[in-house]
């Protein structure tokens, strides 16, 4: 817990940062990928056929409660709440089911070795909850936006300490921080570092190529009932949801660019603002200052100064486009259909995990290093109608499939399917989806429907990477 003098130094803080790019317990050089998904439930009543899913109440038809029942039915299913009783369910290989503000549900998978290994474990697990879940008249909705309700309707499901103080921090800030957690949804990828050489690369490749994929796989056009005016709202709503915290980190920003993550990455977290400080009556808690790290170590906040736990604990709350947990963790991507949902990582691998595939995709997009927050703005808002991203797009959709490894034809076959048709008609999911009802916010049934003739497109390839019930 804080104390009454500083204790810390930068040596100190950069140490621990060190183990979120090159953690020690690591033993082997192999190159993982995890992934992780979140999703809607709706349930089907009499009422509305979308109806918000409550995680308990008394019928015991809540989430939750829908969940427990698979203990011992799903194989390796337990569940192991957390002593402040956080809801957590766990798989025997590593993966997890956790649950989000709004009522969001999500699958973190364990790393595996390989793409295709990390796919077919995503479909399996959310294939077997979908055909679970069915016989409650429940499904799934894949989306960066839940586009049938407002923040208000929805409200804040989640009310541990974190969360209460998370939501009263970025109110403070303006009306984005709601929405991104009762509203929004997306895909995960994590991505190992690599050894320190590797690292340096694959950390600025990472940082280069979310203004991309945002414009390829923008999928959430609706808000609030109606269009955003953006392909990608989740993505706007996370550039301007903190500047301290979220969107590009401002080091990859300056003339003087220092190659160095963990340098880089040292810095932003110390220009952070900090989202609980202690207060006069002993809790730590949010109370309107907005200060940051840096300060607090340096002067102090209401007589005392943080200690490593305090740093730990900040680490967390930081939210870029690219994030070090052990692992990069790319957080640029809203939630994907069922059927596309492997492509954004079929790519981000392609190009990170191969050597000159990646130094390909920063001698591309390295020029545009300084621009990145403007470039980003862009991809969300115009997406590949703008023919500068088209054009980038397409140049970095073709890099990443020229060096796709020869053991994966199928997940090719899948990225070359998408390409086909969204990227190459200068489209992607959003497009569809404004498409659907003539730019008014589509039905449930409308949505269904149109995700079984995306199944039926993909057709075949579908077969080899997941199972549909």
């Amino acid at each position: 817990m804080p104390r009454p003098e500083a204790t810390l130094d930068p040596a100190q803080l950069k140490a621990k940062v060190q183990t979120y790019f090159f953690p020690p317990n690591r033993t082997n050089a192999e190159d993982h990928v995890g992934l992780e998904l979140e999703i809607w439930p709706f349930r089907e009543t009499p009422e509305r056929n979308h109806a918000l899913v409550p995680f308990i109440n008394e019928e015991g038809t809540g989430l939750i409660q829908l969940l427990q029942q698979l203990v011992g039915v799903m194989d390796g299913f337990t569940y192991q709440p957390k002593p402040d009783g956080t809801h957590i369910f766990k798989f025997a290989d590593g993966g997890n089911l956790t649950f989000e503000p709004g009522r969001q549900l999500e699958y973190s998978g364990a790393p595996f070795p390989t793409l295709a290994a990390a796919i077919q474990n995503l479909n399996y697990v959310i294939e077997s909850l979908r055909c679970h879940l069915k016989n409650s008249n429940i499904w799934l909705f894949h989306s960066g936006l839940n586009p049938w309700y407002t923040v208000e309707e929805v409200g804040l499901h989640l009310t541990a300490p974190r969360y209460i103080n998370m939501d009263r921090y970025f109110k403070t800030i303006g009306h984005y921080g709601q929405k991104m957690m009762r509203l929004s949804t997306s895909l995960q990828i994590n991505l190992d570092a690599g050894d320190k050489d590797t690292a340096h690369r694959r950390w600025l490749a990472a940082n280069l190529v979310p203004p991309i994929f945002t414009a390829l796989f923008a999928n959430s056009p609706f808000i609030n009932r109606k269009a955003g005016g953006a392909y990608s709202y989740r993505s706007l709503i996370w550039q301007n949801l903190d500047p301290s915290r979220t969107g590009i980190q401002k080091g990859f920003l300056t003339e003087e660019y220092k190659p160095c993550p963990v340098e880089q990455y040292t810095s932003f977290a110390l220009d952070a603002h900090v989202m609980r400080l202690p207060q006069p009556n002993g809790e730590a808690a949010f109370a309107g200052q907005f200060i940051s790290f840096r300060r607090w170590m340096e002067d102090g906040h209401n007589g005392t100064y943080p200690d490593m736990e305090d740093w730990v604990n900040h680490l967390s709350t930081l939210f870029p486009e690219v994030r070090a947990r052990g692992f990069f963790e790319c957080r640029f991507l809203d939630a994907q259909s069922k059927v596309w949902c492997a492509v954004p990582g079929i790519l981000l691998t392609f190009l990170l995990y191969n050597a000159e595939a990646r130094e390909k995709t920063i001698d591309l997009l390295l020029p545009y290093r300084t621009q990145l927050p403007q470039l980003l703005h862009q991809a969300a808002v115009e997406a590949l109608d703008n023919d500068h991203l088209y054009k980038l797009s397409n140049e970095l959709f073709q890099l990443a499939l020229d060096h796709a490894g020869t053991e994966d034809k199928s997940l090719v076959a899948l990225a070359e399917k998408f390409y086909e048709r969204y990227t190459h008609r200068r489209l992607n999911p959003a497009a569809e989806l404004l498409q659907l009802n003539g730019g008014e916010v589509f039905t449930p049934e409308q949505y269904r429907m149109f995700e079984r003739k995306q199944i039926e497109c993909a057709g075949e390839l579908l077969e080899t990477i997941c199972d549909y019930c």
